[in-house]
C-alpha cells in the first residue's frame, strides 16, 4: 500500500500538528507545575507551523473518500436537493 507523494505529506502535516500540540499541553502543564521549560512551546509552535502548511498545500489534491456512500444513499434528501 503505497501513498502518493502528496498524501504522504498530508499525513506527515498531520502527525506534526498533532506532536506540536503536544509540546504546547506539555508547556502548559509545566507551567501550571511551576516548572517552565520553555523549549517545549518553541518546538510545538514550530511543529504546528509546519504541519499547517504541509496539510494546507495538498488539501485539494484528493478525490473525495467512498467510504460512507451507502449511508449516504439511505439519507432523505432535502427539497432543496431535490430540485437540482
Amino acid at each position: 500500500m503505497w501513498y502518493s507523494y502528496r498524501e504522504l505529506i498530508y499525513r506527515v502535516g498531520s502527525f506534526f500538528l498533532i506532536v506540536g500540540i503536544g509540546l504546547i499541553l506539555l508547556f502548559i502543564l509545566s507551567e501550571a507545575a511551576q516548572d517552565t521549560t520553555f523549549s517545549y512551546f518553541c518546538w510545538g509552535l514550530i511543529l504546528l507551523i509546519v504541519g499547517v502548511l504541509a496539510r494546507t498545500q495538498y488539501k485539494k489534491s484528493f478525490p473525495p473518500n467512498e467510504r460512507f456512500t451507502f449511508i449516504k444513499r439511505l439519507m432523505p434528501k432535502s427539497k432543496k436537493d431535490k430540485g437540482k
